[in-house]
């Protein structure tokens, strides 16, 4: 028994140290990029990029506050497990910032659907004021929402979680409903609308006489719905792996919390706990950036063209310093 704990125990830690360091580092760089390409001029003109940008911010949040003082936990105290303060304020940003990515994920989708639909009404979503609106309106919900149960954690046998049964069943559900059920059927949902609005698109447009533009019409759509579907199941599948796991093991709590366990069944719980909850559901939040690069052309493209500005920016004001220590030596010769 002694080894088994003292093995998971190690597995935990190395981890954390090399697994989870590995992929902050991978999804800030590009959590960073991601929000530099988001937020150039021409980008932000666009309401469903507007939504993107949003959920990268709360990607980089969540990723750094919820992981980063694990890492450093590894080798110095604990501060969630000392200050009652920081483990409630901690819990809350990252919880609240994570429901808000999972809102700006199914608005992304319902901004995909409200673009390719026939209807007025519907593509009156499509506009950035209500890209604003909706991306204000949902922060300042979840900001308010996370309060309950952030006031619910406390400090008990060394660890920060709620340990009211009442409120550890109401999260459980609360969880289960926000985070493993409605937003993966609503991108679902979404998305299956969308792809039926642009086979209908295909059809009105299928040419009657085998010309160039009509080719060309035909093959951008039939490359949309291409990149649409590899996005539609990347997106779907990443978020369902990342975080139904959690939601099972918190029914597997809910359910086993009052048998009596011994020492070795309480330390795989924590293991799987850990894996569930803080190694595999973080991984959402350092993916998307690869995710398009993997899928999207035109994304590529934007980075491109944002790394050449870094770079122009770079080399202009090395010339500047260059041309500035000149003219200091030209002076200081004369």
């Amino acid at each position: 028994m002694t080894t088994s704990v003292s093995d998971l125990s190690f597995i935990q830690q190395v981890l954390t140290r090399y697994g989870m360091s590995t992929y902050v580092a991978f999804g800030n760089f590009g959590n960073l990029l991601a929000i530099a390409t988001f937020c150039q001029r021409e980008q932000r003109k666009n309401p469903c990029l507007l939504y993107l940008l949003s959920m990268t911010i709360c990607n980089l949040i969540c990723l750094d506050v919820g992981i980063i003082p694990m890492i450093f936990a590894l080798d110095h105290v604990d501060i969630s497990t000392q200050s009652i303060i920081y483990c409630k304020l901690q819990f809350y940003i990252r919880h609240a910032f994570f429901q808000m990515m999972r809102t700006y994920k199914v608005l992304v989708c319902m901004d995909r659907y409200a673009i390719s639909s026939t209807s007025v009404h519907i593509r009156s979503l499509n506009t950035c004021k209500m890209a604003i609106y909706l991306i204000i309106t949902s922060a300042l919900f979840w900001l308010l929402v996370v309060i309950v149960f952030s006031y619910a954690r406390t400090i008990l046998n060394g660890s920060c979680n709620i340990k009211n049964g009442t409120y550890l069943m109401i999260y459980t559900i609360y969880y289960m409903i926000s985070a493993g059920l409605f937003p993966p059927l609503l991108i679902l949902f979404f998305n299956t609308l969308l792809i039926r609005n642009l086979k209908g698109l295909r059809s009105r447009i299928q040419p009657i006489r085998d010309n160039a533009e009509n080719k060309q019409s035909n093959n951008m759509l039939r490359k949309r719905d291409r990149d649409l579907m590899k996005m539609i199941f990347v997106e779907v599948m990443i978020y369902v792996m990342s975080t139904m796991p959690f939601s099972i093991y918190l029914i597997y709590k809910i359910i086993t919390d009052s048998f009596a366990k011994s020492l070795e069944q309480q330390q795989i719980e924590s293991f799987i706990n850990y894996i569930t909850q803080s190694f595999i559901m973080y991984l959402n939040t350092a993916m998307p950036f690869y995710i398009y690069i993997l899928t999207s052309s035109s994304f590529r493209r934007e980075c491109k063209r944002v790394l050449f500005k870094f770079y122009a920016l770079i080399m202009r004001k090395q010339l500047r310093n260059l041309h500035n220590n000149s003219d200091r030596a030209m002076t200081i010769h004369n």
